[in-house]
């Protein structure tokens, strides 16, 4: 039950409403007890008048009346009641994804990079069904069966105690009983939803990399594996349907021999004239009306027992805290105008390791001067995206410092240092939505003349002025309309807009061709005007033009300068990849193999 009063908890600032709500539960449940008591006076009377005995007619007519007028009202609340209701669903979805997505998005990059993105969304989405499906039915369901069900018994205690008794035990064995199963249906239930989540994860990833799939013709291969697990999930539902079920006919078959020896006993009793026929109508309506709260009691701890399943994982994912996280007493990063620095970007004896026994970077130091056009070139693994990701502080050091313009990153606010950076990736994920809607993320207030001017300035305006609808051109999932060259120039001008003083250059040219490339080169040449750039790329032809190369090797700084002080060192490993680069057109084919394997240039 601790998942249940969780969620309670978790939902306390809804407590106006379950109130509200609650008073017409309350005010329904005891309407319900009116038209019992009514009909037992009509058949007193109708018994009455068969005898021979006056009755007033109108009485009967007021009764009826009284009958009719209690099912209006009944009626008129429930009604009310449930749009209430469903309001407050609606309010409870909101808040709910409010809380989770809000969560996720301040979660670090590192929880991102070992989970599931259709996993989390699976969660998010079953996390709220089963909490807002729990709360409706606590107050349309939970509240008035029990409300009805101690208002019958109160109100037979004081035909029959023996009766109000009998149905008062039975509440609390019928749930000692079902605790077993309940048990067992968690167990069965948290195995199902981890291979739910991981069907619907690879079903999510499947999707958007349906282009991968279809060219490998993988249709079968990927239906396959989701039937895989389906077939796992039928398994598991069938052992626990089978044994919930078992406890469910059990259950039941005790309440049916308990309810009719209740039934016998009014009866009996009436045959010995100890309840009028009025009376024995009476009770048998009122144990006609706890009967359905038992009975419904399955259902009850059914709707109990997948909220607390269904809300495991959302709580788990709740609790997930984020390793890297604002210092209580974090600056705002602030960066001057237009002043000369040499160490306007500084990482200063830097260590870091994604595991533990494994470095990535080994006690990294250089500088980097403002307006400076830095290029990091390595072979693959060596840390040259790492090192981005420390100064997007994505991840901290486990030793060693980063400094922006003199103040230290681990310091800052990452809102505020994010704001300072515009990132341009070697995918250039765009969103859903039109090519206007895409560079305005770069910076929201923009206006529509600030849009085009930075799509004039990442040469991009051309080719969205020949489509269509112009700016407003939908572009589809992850801008799947769009050519790679027109996708990343798209993304240039997101950067542009944003206006940011330091820009980062993450192989964004090397999955073009050589065409897009130049296209997309005019666009960088805009971006990087005025502004402190990190350029990482394989194409070294793409960096040859920066002040400045730091060649990585083996997690440390192997070499440190300009493109003609490193070509000079000619055991150096930048002219090695340079010269290899220069020479694998003309080199034989075999060659060219051998000589790829002495250098990993893979990005």
């Amino acid at each position: 039950m601790r998942p249940i009063f969780r969620i309670i908890s978790f939902t306390k600032h809804l407590a106006p409403w379950y109130i509200f709500m609650g008073a017409f539960i309350i005010i329904i449940s005891l309407l319900s007890l009116v038209t019992p008591f009514l009909t037992k006076q009509i058949v007193d009377l109708i018994v009455a008048n068969i005898q021979g005995t006056p009755v007033d007619t109108m009485k009967l007519l007021y009764l009826l009346a009284g009958i009719f007028g209690t099912d209006i009202v009944i009626t008129s609340c429930t009604a009310y009641g449930q749009w209430i209701g469903d309001i407050l669903a609606i309010r409870l979805q909101t808040f709910l994804s409010k809380k989770f997505y809000e969560h996720v998005l301040s979660l670090h990059i590192g929880y991102f990079d070992n989970e599931i993105t259709g996993k989390i969304v699976n969660r998010m989405y079953r996390g709220i069904t089963s909490i807002t499906d729990f709360i409706q039915s606590m107050l349309n369901n939970f509240l008035p069966f029990f409300l009805t069900a101690l208002t019958t018994i109160i109100l037979l205690g004081f035909y029959s105690p023996f009766i109000a008794i009998l149905l008062f035990i039975l509440f609390p064995a019928y749930i000692i009983i079902s605790h077993g199963s309940s048990q067992a249906w968690m167990k069965y239930e948290s195995q199902k939803n981890a291979l739910v989540d991981q069907s619907q994860g690879r079903v999510f990833e499947s999707l958007v990399g349906i282009r991968v799939v279809k060219s490998f013709a993988a249709e079968i291969t990927e239906l396959a594996s989701f039937l895989s697990t389906r077939k796992k999930v039928e398994i598991l539902a069938r052992d626990q349907t089978k044994q919930w079920h078992f406890f469910d006919f059990i259950r039941r078959f005790v309440l049916n021999i308990i309810l009719f020896g209740i039934f016998g006993y009014i009866v009996y009793w009436t045959f010995h004239k100890r309840f009028t026929i009025g009376e024995m109508t009476f009770l048998l309506q009122l144990v006609q009306q706890a009967r359905f709260p038992l009975f419904a009691m399955s259902f009850i701890l059914g709707q109990i027992q997948q909220a607390s399943s269904g809300s495991a994982d959302y709580f788990n994912v709740l609790e997930t805290t984020s390793m890297i996280k604002d210092k209580i007493n974090a600056k705002f990063l602030s960066i001057p105008k237009s002043t000369k620095d040499k160490q306007f970007i500084t990482f200063t004896d830097v260590s870091f390791s994604y595991e533990q026994e494994k470095k990535v970077l080994k006690d990294i130091s250089f500088s980097i001067a403002r307006g400076e056009k830095f290029a990091l070139v390595g072979e693959s693994g060596q840390g040259k995206s790492t090192l981005v990701n420390l100064l997007l502080r994505y991840y901290e050091p486990q030793s060693g410092s980063i400094t922006l313009s003199k103040q230290n990153v681990a310091l800052v606010t990452q809102t505020s240092l994010h704001a300072q950076i515009a990132v341009v990736f070697q995918e250039s994920l765009l969103f859903s939505g039109t090519i206007q809607e895409n560079i305005r993320y770069g910076r929201p207030d923009a206006t529509d003349k600030d849009v085009l001017n930075a799509a004039e300035a990442a040469n991009a305006h051309d080719f969205i002025s020949e489509l269509s609808d112009g700016y407003q051109s939908m572009i589809g999932e992850r801008g799947v309309k769009l050519s790679g060259g027109q996708k990343q120039r798209i993304a240039i001008a997101r950067a542009i807009i944003k206006n940011a003083p330091i820009i980062i250059l993450d192989e964004a040219t090397s999955s073009l061709d050589s065409k897009a490339e130049i296209e997309v080169q005019k666009g960088l040449e805009a971006l990087l005007k005025g502004r402190t750039a990190i350029i990482i790329a394989h194409r070294l032809s793409t960096i040859s033009h920066a002040d400045r190369i730091l060649v990585l090797e083996h997690g440390k700084v192997s070499e440190l300068g300009t493109h003609a002080e490193l070509i000079k060192n000619r055991n150096g490993l930048y002219a090695q990849l340079v010269s290899l680069q220069q020479n694998l057109t003309k080199l034989p084919s075999e060659e060219s193999k051998k000589k790829l394997q002495a250098f990993d240039l893979v990005g």
